[in-house]
């Protein structure tokens, strides 16, 4: 299985998570493996919904996609990575 890269960006605060999966948007590794104090439960509880699905190919790079949705007023963003087949 390939293993990918997630790069997640809110307010200012970068995560990053690596997991080998069959593709790159259908888990939610990028969610269930941000650090505690990255949200609150209530916006973690609302990012948890967006979890799956609506990543969109960045334009001019390989094997690499990108999602973002508004959350608590800000722009989250996900952005994932296959990093090796």
């Amino acid at each position: 299985m390939p293993l990918y890269t997630y790069v997640v960006s809110y307010r200012g605060a970068t995560h990053v998570c690596q997991a080998r999966r069959s593709n790159y948007q259908g888990f939610g590794d990028w969610a269930s493996n941000l650090p505690q104090n990255f949200l609150t439960p209530s916006l973690r509880k609302e990012a948890l919904n967006h979890m799956y699905a609506g990543f969109e190919e960045i334009p001019n790079l390989v094997h690499t996609w990108r999602k973002e949705f508004p959350l608590g007023g800000a722009a989250f963003t996900i952005i994932a990575i296959q990093t090796e087949k």
